[in-house]
């Protein structure tokens, strides 16, 4: 299989631990990482020990290395993704930019100008559907195992102070952006639809040092007629309790966990076909009677892979080989910008219902 030879922009949280989780190991056949762009010289001799790799300090030194790369994934600071994977293919790369990739479906657009008038290809880096959890739930929830479904909800609570750079909205950070931008991404492909729903929302500081919101609810109605919540909650102390999703049919209920799902549900044929009644029901006795179906109750577990929440490995992996697809063999691209130009004016449509409030600049010493 051919070796694609590439660059990483950012030896961070994203850049090591997400992107790099996969690309060090041995399941990586088809990436050689030949450059690291990084300013902190930690961080880029951590770079050079594990990859064997050249550091930069620039990522504009990567414009005389432009025959020798075939794409660069784009893992700086959510702000600079916008302006970087632009000047990127402005100078002929293809690239692979981290999520959050800019603030509005404008720029979303001017990105696919850009990549067309150069003639390169981008994507955006949304591996959660890759997910062994969200795969099965979709094949089971396509199978009618809980008929037709008519509510979803998506959690992702934690218990978390954070006080780092993705508390800063000027680092374009804030819980909307990083964590629940995995649940709109799965909510919208649940919905098979790009359409801008019908948006309540609410979006707060709870626990978090900097200015961006670290709280957020949202509830979407979509045109097929079912009802999509989401929230981030920082103060869940028992958040290990909590499934994923928690999905509601006509049929049954479904919860799906990192490692199973379960869902309980009924059989037509094994239950009666409720009459309607226009005046009040009672027992043989004469007693008040409540409408009771006397349901047949079945329940199936379905066990997962034991990494299968391993986002930073397994589901990069996936992503990673599907992207290579779209280089190599021609493949449809995964994740096309199209589509998150849609999720981003899912998010601007959020950020109009809860006003932004900077409290903080950037400094003009950081990059």
């Amino acid at each position: 299989m051919k070796k694609l030879n590439i660059a990483v922009i950012g030896f961070g949280r994203s850049g090591c631990d997400i992107h790099g989780a996969f690309l060090r190991t041995a399941d990586n056949d088809i990436c050689n990482v030949k450059y690291v762009v990084e300013a902190d010289p930690s961080r880029a001799a951590a770079a050079r020990e594990i990859f064997g790799c050249e550091t930069l300090s620039d990522y504009r030194e990567l414009f005389a290395h432009r025959d020798e790369l075939d794409f660069v994934t784009n893992a700086s600071y959510s702000d600079l993704h916008y302006p970087i994977t632009k000047d990127l293919m402005e100078h002929g790369f293809n690239v692979l930019c981290e999520k959050p990739l800019c603030k509005t479906p404008e720029m979303v657009q001017d990105l696919i100008d850009t990549a067309k008038a150069n003639n390169v290809i981008f994507t955006i880096f949304h591996q959660y559907k890759f997910n062994d959890y969200f795969i099965q739930m979709k094949r089971l929830l396509q199978a009618g195992v809980i008929g037709d479904v008519k509510l979803v909800r998506a959690c992702q609570n934690s218990f978390a102070r954070r006080y780092d750079w993705q508390t800063l909205l000027y680092r374009d950070a804030g819980t909307m952006r990083n964590n629940a931008a995995h649940s709109i991404e799965q909510i919208m492909d649940l919905a098979e639809s790009d359409e801008l729903p019908k948006i309540t929302s609410h979006m707060d500081i709870w626990n978090s040092v900097g200015d961006a919101e670290d709280y957020m609810f949202c509830r979407m109605h979509y045109s097929n007629g079912t009802i999509y919540e989401m929230e981030v909650n920082p103060s869940d102390a028992y958040a290990g309790e909590q499934p994923l999703f928690k999905i509601f049919g006509t049929k049954g209920t479904m919860k799906v966990y990192n490692a199973k799902i379960v869902y309980k549900y009924y059989v037509d044929e094994e239950v009666p076909t409720p009459v309607l009644e226009h005046k009040s029901i009672h027992k043989e006795d004469g007693s008040p009677a409540y409408c009771n179906n006397q349901l047949v109750w079945h329940e199936e577990e379905v066990a997962l892979k034991a990494d299968v929440w391993n986002a930073f490995g397994m589901c990069t992996n996936r992503f990673y080989h599907a992207w290579y697809d779209t280089l190599v063999g021609g493949a449809e691209l995964f994740m096309k910008p199209e589509h998150i130009k849609a999720q981003i004016a899912i998010f601007r449509e959020i950020e109009k219902q809860n006003p932004l409030i900077y409290k903080y600049e950037k400094p003009e010493d950081l990059i």
